[in-house]
């Protein structure tokens, strides 16, 4: 069964997630902190990681990002940075830290789902 992790603090948005992306070959993780996000990372080792950049706690989104990338246990899984951050030196930071993929908020839900079933392919 493919994982994906959800990682974000508005528990509105992880959950209209969780619907558009729950099936039945797919099981879905959810997180509201970076740190959390590393823990279900490391133990699950998800194909995908939805990533909000802005997060409480120690660890922002690009730091979750980089971590995954140097883990050699997570680093082949995909990263797809979502943020209400969208200039042009926002995008650049999330690719530098290890994004595959950036989706701008507010987002379109079809556009995201596409990015998303890119990487399940």
């Amino acid at each position: 069964m493919k994982q994906i992790l959800i990682v974000e603090d508005q528990v509105d948005i992880l959950n209209l997630l969780e619907m558009i992306l729950r099936a039945e070959d797919r099981e879905i993780l959810m997180a509201e902190s970076g740190e959390k996000a590393l823990e279900f990372a490391q133990e699950t080792r998800p194909e995908v990681v939805l990533l909000d950049i802005m997060l409480p706690g120690e660890i922002n989104g690009y730091e979750v990002a980089r971590s995954l990338k140097n883990d050699p246990r997570t680093a082949n899984c995909s990263i797809i940075v979502m943020t209400a951050k969208v200039q042009e030196q926002d995008k650049l930071e999330a690719l530098k830290a290890g994004a595959d993929e950036f989706i701008g908020k507010p987002f379109n839900i079809e556009d995201l789902k596409n990015k998303v079933m890119k990487f399940l392919e």
